[in-house]
């Protein structure tokens, strides 16, 4: 696991604001956001748990806790023990302390 940046192990939130049309771009949970209806994210711990926050029909966060392991330099695979959950690789793009940027999937 030391292929990867420390800067990455922490939650994440989404900041759609600055995606662009090939890269969605994560700010640390801490950023001062402007108002959104609701944000998704995730938290990677150097342990290889994967927490995803999705956004639940009425608004709140909805936690679901995976896995994750290596895939190569910058380059996770995240799974779940749900097998409703289909796993998904996240390509780091950039990773500094208050920005992680990936590449968008298509």
């Amino acid at each position: 696991m030391n292929e990867l940046p420390k800067e990455i192990y922490k939650h994440w939130i989404h900041s759609h604001e600055e995606d662009t049309n090939e890269e969605k771009v994560f700010r640390p949970s801490s950023y001062d956001f402007p108002l959104s209806r609701g944000r998704e994210g995730f938290e990677i711990k150097d342990n290889g748990e994967f927490i995803k926050y999705s956004i639940a029909p009425d608004d709140r966060s909805k936690k679901v806790v995976g896995h994750w392991k290596p895939e190569g330099p910058d380059k996770i695979l995240v799974y779940f023990d749900d097998p409703k959950i289909e796993p998904c690789t996240l390509d780091i793009k950039s990773s500094e302390h208050d920005a992680l940027v990936v590449k968008k999937r298509k």
